[in-house]
């Protein structure tokens, strides 16, 4: 499939996705839609030039206020926005658009530890006023406070302002800060809609003439599309616009946009009721999207899936007559694991998330290329065949959210050195790296060792699939930019990536696809080479 065709595709998926959120949300506003249409026809016109980071970071030294954009929906807006201000070495305050004003001083205690998170949340009013998930703002605010960097409202007491009322009230607000903090910066997180020259900057030259403004906007869709069409999405994740306008292009706007799908349908949303949403057909329209990539005709027709609120499906785990297997998938659900049963035909969702979502999407297709057409239930002696499920289930989700990014076998060395565990634990880091070095002997000397069970024994389940799924993602990424460089092409190299997980020799086939593997392309050394 030519590249022409995959952008296409993910238009056609996009475009779907927004009329399903426009569905729920009802029709825009006259107000909102002009407000969105001169945002879209500003970044339409500018011409881009993608550019190195160090160049935005050197822009930034000398702005007064940073207008960085936000995607309320989705938590990548809050890690974009985290990702800069760590990196800035000058003082500065943070001014946020979730919070109003009425209770900075709520703020202010949460800062200082004067009263729990739950009490801010109180407080704040924070699912009545702000009402997207606190999740997503929650690194930022635990960064401030243990940095001691103080954070202002912005957003006014009145909701029925208008949002170029909005914009206003909040450039007034940040000539206050301004004048209370005269010698630092301001780094702004807002919506991404008021970033528009003509909206919040303009307000803000209003009230500051003298102040320099440099504006961040956060993966616009019309932007990522026009760098789409060039082919350089993948290589693109800085982009200078002008002087004063960049973009981060982190992410694409399908995956944004069914992300606050999901979030609308969720529950978070009072006006969607959770009963109402079909999993099956959240499922099935990533299957679609990954079918129309590969070029595959993929049936649906043993798709079903349950949701973690549909007690339907565990009456019929509780029909499952193979012992071992309903333990096997009572123990995915306890640990809120999402997954597709070949034996029961059916799918279970823990969370609404795309990742989750994607899990369940490629199992099935794995399953319906034939395979995958029995659960694993022994991570100790199957490990190999863990590992490589592991790596079709991130190609799959790649070639959905291509800038995703994996780990490295240099960020799992780092990690160890550094004792930065994180919550995958030193035990399951140290599996990953034995197996990769396990890999490396065999590539040297073409003798493949696997690890024993008796070496496995030692390591938790846990670890054993935390440890598969990180080696998964590295050879994940590699099938994908062979795939993506057109070195691999689909359906016709189906079977070198959907490989028979039941054949009892498949440990040699894992092995002698290693060949393959390492001899297609590395995209980055450490996943932290992004912004």
């Amino acid at each position: 499939m030519d590249s022409t065709q995959l952008v296409q595709i993910r238009k056609d998926f996009y475009l779907n996705i927004r009329k399903r959120v426009q569905s729920i949300l009802g029709a825009e506003t006259s107000e909102l839609k002009t407000y969105r249409n001169t945002y879209d026809k500003e970044l339409a016109r500018r011409k881009w030039q993608a550019i190195d980071k160090r160049h935005l970071f050197a822009r930034l030294r000398s702005a007064d206020i940073v207008l960085v954009g936000d995607f309320h929906a989705h938590k990548q807006s809050t890690r974009g926005f985290l990702r800069i201000i760590r990196k800035v070495k000058s003082d500065f305050v943070i001014g946020l658009e979730c919070l109003r004003v009425k209770d900075q001083q709520s703020v202010e205690q949460f800062l200082e530890g004067k009263i729990s998170e739950k009490d801010f949340l109180r407080q704040v009013a924070w699912k009545k006023h702000w009402s997207f998930p606190w999740e997503n703002y929650k690194p930022l605010f635990k960064w401030a406070q243990q940095h001691k960097v103080k954070i202002y409202a912005l957003n006014s007491d009145d909701v029925k302002k208008g949002l170029r009322e909005r914009d206003k009230f909040s450039a007034k607000r940040l000539k206050e800060i301004s004048q209370k903090n005269p010698k630092k910066k301001i780094f702004v997180q807002y919506g991404d809609l008021h970033l528009a020259t003509t909206h919040l900057p303009k307000e803000i030259s209003k009230v500051l003439p003298k102040a320099d403004k440099c504006v961040i906007f956060q993966s616009p869709e019309t932007l990522y599309f026009k760098i789409m069409e060039k082919q350089k999405e993948l290589t693109t994740d800085v982009v200078k616009l002008s002087h004063d306008l960049w973009a981060l292009n982190g992410l694409p706007p399908w995956v944004k946009w069914q992300d606050y799908l999901l979030y609308l349908e969720s529950g978070h949303d009072k006006k969607v009721r959770v009963q109402d949403i079909d999993p099956t057909d959240t499922v099935a329209n990533s299957i679609e999207f990954l079918s129309k990539s590969f070029g595959i005709s993929t049936s649906l027709g043993a798709l079903s899936v349950y949701s973690a609120n549909d007690d339907s499906f565990f009456d019929l785990l509780e029909k499952v007559p193979n012992r071992p297997l309903k333990k096997r998938l009572i123990e995915n659900i306890q640990e809120g694991v999402s997954f597709y049963s070949p034996e029961m035909e059916s799918g279970y969702l823990a969370r609404y998330s795309m990742n989750h979502v994607l899990r369940v999407a490629a199992e099935y297709l794995y399953f319906q290329s034939g395979g995958f057409t029995k659960t694993i239930l022994d991570s100790k002696k199957d490990f190999l065949k863990i590992i490589w499920l592991e790596a079709v289930v991130y190609f799959c989700s790649k070639v959905k959210n291509p800038k995703r990014k994996s780990d490295t076998l240099q960020d799992v060395r780092i990690a160890l050195q550094k004792e930065q565990f994180d919550d995958r634990g030193k035990e399951a880091l140290m599996l990953a790296l034995n197996q990769k070095l396990s890999e490396m002997q065999f590539l040297s000397t073409g003798k493949y060792k696997v690890l024993s069970e008796q070496v496995l024994k030692k390591y938790s389940r846990r670890s054993i699939e935390t440890a598969a799924q990180i080696i998964g993602g590295i050879m994940g990424e590699k099938i994908f930019a062979a795939f993506h460089k057109k070195m691999i092409r689909l359906p016709e190299n189906k079977g070198l990536i959907f490989r028979n997980l039941q054949l009892d020799a498949f440990s040699r086939v894992y092995f002698e696809s290693l060949e393959m593997i390492e001899s297609w392309p590395e995209t980055f050394k450490s996943k932290y080479d992004k912004l």
